[in-house]
């Protein structure tokens, strides 16, 4: 009897064990759910005005040019080492060193290239800029024209003038090679 009695409230611990871990889940998908819509819905505080962008976006180019610097720098560092490696018959050294080197390399070369990802954002941002300016009827910043259209792909913005003739016609007077004067048409 003792053991059966003891089956059954093991029985129920286990049951009520579960029912907790269950609403301790529950709990923790709706935590988790508020959590993250609170991160996905923007709010007034999170948008950046112009200027703002336009100094964050100079300073993480400093920040890249610096690292450009410092790069280069360990680059030359590392072409010395691996020189006075070779010149102490260290193979094992120098084969290291020519490793970080050509890391080095491929890190200058991606910094390059973020460098001229974030100098066409920059300038991608400055165009905006003034269309958002032109677009309020406000002057464009000292002396910039505005920016040509997005298919205008030469900012020549030629337009056809509605005077102007479509006609494929030769104009008066004059007659095509090859054609009689009087007629205008060809033997």
């Amino acid at each position: 009897m003792q053991a059966t009695d003891i089956q059954r409230r093991h029985a129920s611990d286990e049951g009520r064990h579960a029912a907790w871990l269950c609403m301790l889940v529950v709990v923790g998908w709706i935590a988790g759910a508020r959590t993250l819509a609170a991160q996905t819905m923007p709010e007034a505080s999170q948008v950046v005005g112009a200027q703002q962008q336009a100094g964050r976006d100079r300073e993480r180019l400093e920040i890249l040019r610096e690292e450009l610097r410092k790069s280069e720098a360990q680059l030359e560092a590392l072409a010395r080492r691996r020189a006075e490696r070779l010149a102490a018959s260290d193979m094992q050294a120098a084969a290291e060193a020519e490793a970080q080197r050509i890391r080095t390399l491929a890190d200058i070369e991606a910094i390059r290239r973020e460098i001229a990802s974030a100098s066409r954002a920059a300038q991608t941002t400055a165009v905006q800029r003034v269309a958002v300016q032109a677009a309020k009827g406000t002057s464009a910043p000292s002396g910039r024209a505005t920016p040509a259209p997005w298919w205008d792909v030469y900012g020549s913005r030629r337009r056809i003038e509605p005077s102007a003739s479509l006609s494929l016609a030769p104009p008066l007077g004059q007659v095509p090679a090859g054609s009689s004067p009087a007629t205008g048409a060809s033997p």
